[in-house]
Order: C-alpha cells, then structure tokens, then sequence
C-alpha cells in the first residue's frame, strides 16, 4: 500500500508541477501513521489497522496541499490504483473510464443508434462500453428495448441516486458494482460523473483479497474537512515552514496573528510586493 500511495503523489506532478512531494517527507508520514494506527496482538488485524491509517494520513496531508479541484482526481487516482493491485480492475477498465467513446467514429458505427434522445457522443460512449465491458454487452439492445424506463433515468436531475433499469441487482452487488455504475453514469450522463465518483469513493471502503478484507477508501475520504492554523501548525517542525497560498477574498494574516497571541508569541509581517 506505501508503494501505490506514493506513486499515486508522484503522478500528480503531471497535473502541476506545484505537486512535487519528497520521499523524506513521504516517509514522515509513513512513520506517522505507523504510530498513530491502533496496536493489536494480531499480526493480521494490526496490518490491517496500519493499511487503514497509513492510507488516510497521507491522503489527508496531500489534499491539504492541493487546489481544491484536483484532491477528487487524487482520490480518484489512488482508489483505482488500489483496485488494480488487487486484481479487481484491470488497465483497460481504466482507459474505457478515462477516454469512453472518443476514439471512435460515429459516421462509421456499425450499430445504428436506437432512440433519439441520445447525442451521438453519447452513443459512441455506449458502444464503447458495450465492447469493452462484459456486463453492458447488451446495453444498446437494453435501450432500445426498454426505452421508457432509460429515458426516465436519463432525464432525471440526480439519475446516479436512482436504481439503474435492468442492471440494478447486477450492480448492488460485488466488489466492482459500483465501478460498474460510474462507467453507466460516465457514458449516458457525464455532467453527473464527478457527483458519482464520490459515490464510488463511498461504497469501495472494503474488499476481499487473499481471504482477509483489505481496507480501501470509504465515507471519510469523501467528508469536507477544514484545516485550522492549529492543526497546520501541529504538524511542523522548525524546518519545516508552511507556504499559504492565497486567492482572491481569502487572507490568514489575522488567523495567524490570532494564533500567534495564543501561544505567546511575536509574530513577524514582512512584505516582498
């Protein structure tokens, strides 16, 4: 697990080079959680306890570090990579995730598209997943088939809240159902991915691997939690200085000040504009 939580940090540089972590400090964090998980006589449930803990002590103090809009992506990233290591998701299931239909053609589509409502890009989406997921094989037989029941989930303001026409039971159940639903949702209804990746993110907490059950993501990887000057502070060192990066409407002079008072210290204002 120390392994794909580093890569999944080092892959983020690809979104920003802003993203750069260290392996020192990777590895403070590691020391961290192995500290801080909770203590067992049983080998097996204190590596489980040091999985559960590492996992969300890093994924915590990364997002601290990163914009608002890319720390889904990074949880998104580490979940999947998660999921392929334990042989629940393959390379492909991935690609089929990130790109759906854009590589193909719909001028040269040898399925005719069956119901109006869908755009062609859509349909292509559909296609896609119909070829390269083996429980959507029959998905543009299934719309054209039942079109009332998918127009109604198409339209629907919130449709990944909504159970799914004809694969519902399908997908309730196994450690890759609801990986199954965000491929559905990503295909027909893209503006509601991003909602069902956090989705996705909740029901994944657990799975199965190797006859013990290997912790993963789960509801507080998804919860909106707020950094404080105190715990920002609580977690440095007199190396180890702390960089604010500030945007419009948004000041920490009169937090850090506040602070400062706290703890009796003498704060020091130095303008470089």
């Amino acid at each position: 697990r120390g392994a794909l939580l580093y890569f999944a940090i080092v892959d983020m540089t690809s979104v920003s080079h802003m993203y750069q972590t260290s392996l020192a400090q990777f590895q403070n964090l590691f020391d961290k959680s192995m500290d801080s998980a909770e203590k067992t006589a049983m080998p097996s449930k204190r590596v489980a306890f040091l999985i559960e803990q590492m996992t969300y002590v890093v994924c915590r103090n990364i997002c601290r570090g990163l914009y608002e809009r890319d720390r889904l992506s990074f949880k998104l990233l580490l979940l999947l990579s998660i999921l392929i290591s334990a042989e629940r998701l393959t390379p492909n299931d991935v690609a089929l995730l990130l790109k759906g239909g854009a590589a193909l053609d719909a001028t040269n589509a040898v399925n005719i598209k069956p119901v109006p409502w869908l755009s062609d890009m859509t349909w292509l989406h559909v296609l896609a997943l119909s070829n390269e997921h083996k429980v959507f094989r029959q998905l543009p037989e299934e719309l054209a088939r039942h079109e009332a029941e998918w127009r109604a989930w198409f339209a629907h303001n919130e449709p990944e809240t909504k159970p799914i026409p004809i694969y519902e039971a399908q997908l309730a159940t196994g450690d890759t159902g609801a990986f199954s639903r965000l491929l559905l949702v990503r295909a027909l209804r893209e503006d509601r991915t991003l909602l069902c990746v956090n989705d996705f993110i909740i029901a994944t907490s657990v799975l199965e691997y190797q006859g013990q059950k290997l912790p993963v993501l789960g509801p507080r990887y998804v919860e909106n939690n707020t950094d404080t000057i105190e715990t920002v502070y609580s977690s440095t060192t007199a190396k180890l200085p702390v960089i604010f990066l500030l945007s419009a409407g948004a000041d920490t002079t009169d937090a850090i000040e506040t602070f400062a008072r706290k703890k009796k210290k003498t704060s020091y204002m130095c303008i470089n504009g």
